[in-house]
C-alpha cells in the first residue's frame, strides 16, 4: 500500500447510474476506491478540526472501515469542506459553449446547480451530461407558472425570435413548454396534471408586482413585467406540497415578498430588486425565517444596471435589506442568476459588500445553497455516512476567505477526484 501526498495526481475510476434522486439517502458510488484521508482539518459548520476519515463506496466514514485500503492521501494539514453550490441558474440546457460553462463550474468548486426553469425538449437530451460522480449534479424545473403576459413570455419568445428554440415552429408553441398560463383556479386545476407530466423536481411561479396586479394585467405595456394573481398563490402551493413538490417564486418588489412568505412557499429565488429604496418589512424576514424560507440573493444581478445614474443607491439598497437578513437570521443561499458566469462571481460580490462574516459567506455558499438544490440528500455537510463531496483549501477560509477558489487544491465527488 502507497502513501501518496495531496500534489501527486490521482487517478480514481468510476461507473455509476446517473439516476437522479431526492430520497433521503447518499449516492453511493461503488467503484470508487477505498482511501484513508490523514491530517486532514474538517469543516463542521462552525470550525474545523482536526481528523482522519476514510471513503468507501463515495461515502465519507469518521470511523475505520473494516475494508483493505486502495490509497492513503496525506492531506497536509490542508482545509476540507463541502463543495459550493449554485442556487440560481438557467445555463444548463443549451448546448452553445456547454463544455466551457461546465469546466467554469467545476473549476470553480461547484458540485451543484439549480435549473430554476428550463425546456425539457432541450434539456433532456443533455442530461447525461449530469448527475455522475466526475460531473455537477442539476435539479431543475421546467415551464415556471406565470399569468397572461407575465414575465417570461417576452423572453422566451425574444430568445425564439433569435433562433434558440429550433424546437418549436412557431413562438405560439412555447406554450406549456417555456411557461404555463394560469390566471384563475380553473387554470390551475385544469393543467396541474399537464404540469406535473413533465416530473419537474420542483414548482416555479412568477409573482411580479403583485402589489399592482390589477393595474397590469390587462395593460399591454407591461408585456413581460407581471406574473399570476397573488390570490392564487396560496392554493398553488398546497397544491404543490400535496404533491410532495418544494416551490420556488420569482419575486421583485418588497410586498411580492410578503405574499409568497404569507403562502408559506418554500424558497424565494432573488432578494427582491427595489428601484425605489423599499426595503422587505422586517416582519416579512422574521416569518421567512421561523418557516424556513430560502432567499438566493441573485444580487450581482445589479451590475447590468451598472450605467444608471442611481447605480450606487441600488447597491445601498441591496447592502440595506441584507442587513436586515443577517440581523435576522434569515436562510440566505448564494445563487446568481448569471447565464454567462455562476455563484463564484456572486460569492465575491456578496464578500466585497462586507456584511457577512467569512463563516456566514462559507455556509450560505456550500450548507444553505446546497440543501435548497437537494434537500433530502446527504450532501452539503462532511459527516458520517454522507457523500465524499468536498474540495480541499491550502489556507483556512474562515481567516481569509477572498480568492477561495484559487486556493482549492483537490476536488473529490463520490469518491472520485475531480478534475
Amino acid at each position: 500500500m502507497k502513501v501518496y501526498f495531496l500534489y501527486i495526481t490521482l487517478f480514481l475510476t468510476s461507473c455509476v447510474s446517473n439516476r437522479h434522486s431526492e430520497d433521503l439517502v447518499a449516492r453511493k458510488n461503488p467503484n470508487s476506491l477505498k482511501i484513508k484521508l490523514i491530517n486532514g482539518n474538517w469543516f463542521n459548520g462552525t470550525t474545523f478540526e482536526r481528523r482522519d476519515v476514510w471513503i468507501d463506496e463515495g461515502l465519507l466514514n469518521f470511523s475505520p472501515i473494516d475494508k483493505t485500503l486502495d490509497t492513503i492521501i496525506n492531506l497536509d494539514n490542508k482545509f476540507v469542506i463541502p463543495p459550493f453550490a449554485e442556487a440560481h441558474n438557467h445555463n444548463l440546457e443549451s448546448e452553445y459553449e456547454l463544455d466551457q460553462r461546465i469546466h467554469n463550474y467545476l473549476d470553480n468548486g461547484v458540485f451543484y446547480v439549480k435549473q430554476l426553469s428550463a425546456i425539457k425538449m432541450q434539456l433532456a437530451p443533455l442530461m447525461h451530461l449530469y448527475n455522475k460522480p466526475e460531473g455537477i449534479d442539476i435539479s431543475t424545473t421546467y415551464g415556471p407558472l406565470t399569468g397572461t403576459g407575465g414575465h417570461p413570455i417576452a423572453l422566451r419568445e425574444k430568445f425564439f425570435g433569435w433562433g434558440y428554440f429550433d424546437v418549436f415552429a412557431s413562438k405560439q408553441d412555447i406554450e406549456s413548454h417555456g411557461y404555463f398560463i394560469i390566471d384563475t383556479e380553473k387554470d390551475l386545476n385544469t393543467k396541474w396534471s399537464h404540469i406535473l407530466s413533465f416530473e419537474p423536481e420542483f414548482i416555479k411561479f412568477m409573482l411580479l408586482y403583485s402589489e399592482e396586479y390589477e393595474k397590469r394585467k390587462n395593460d399591454t405595456t407591461y408585456f413581460g413585467n407581471k406574473g399570476m394573481n397573488p390570490k392564487l398563490v396560496k392554493k398553488l402551493v398546497q397544491k404543490a406540497h400535496l404533491a410532495g413538490l418544494r416551490v420556488s417564486v420569482h419575486v421583485e418588489t418588497a410586498h411580492d415578498f410578503h405574499v409568497a412568505v404569507i403562502a408559506g412557499v418554500d424558497e424565494i429565488a432573488h432578494l427582491p430588486e427595489i428601484d425605489n429604496g423599499e426595503l422587505v418589512a422586517i416582519e416579512d424576514i422574521k416569518m421567512a425565517k421561523e418557516k424556513n424560507i430560502t432567499t438566493v440573493t441573485t444580487v450581482t444581478l445589479v451590475k447590468k444596471k451598472s450605467k444608471r445614474a442611481n447605480y450606487d443607491e441600488l447597491v445601498k439598497n441591496i447592502k440595506a435589506n441584507l442587513k436586515l437578513f443577517k440581523h435576522v437570521g434569515a436562510i440566505l443561499a448564494i445563487g446568481s442568476d448569471n447565464f454567462n458566469g455562476n455563484s463564484s462571481g456572486e460569492f465575491q460580490f456578496l464578500n466585497e459588500l462586507n456584511i457577512f462574516t467569512n463563516l456566514e459567506l462559507l455556509n450560505m455558499w456550500t450548507v444553505n445553497a446546497t440543501k435548497t438544490i437537494f434537500p433530502n440528500r446527504k450532501v452539503g455537510h462532511l459527516k458520517d455516512g454522507y457523500e465524499a463531496n468536498f474540495l480541499v483549501l491550502d489556507k483556512n477560509p474562515l481567516e481569509d476567505i477572498s480568492d477561495i477558489t484559487k486556493h482549492i487544491q483537490l476536488k473529490v465527488k463520490q469518491g472520485i477526484l475531480v478534475y
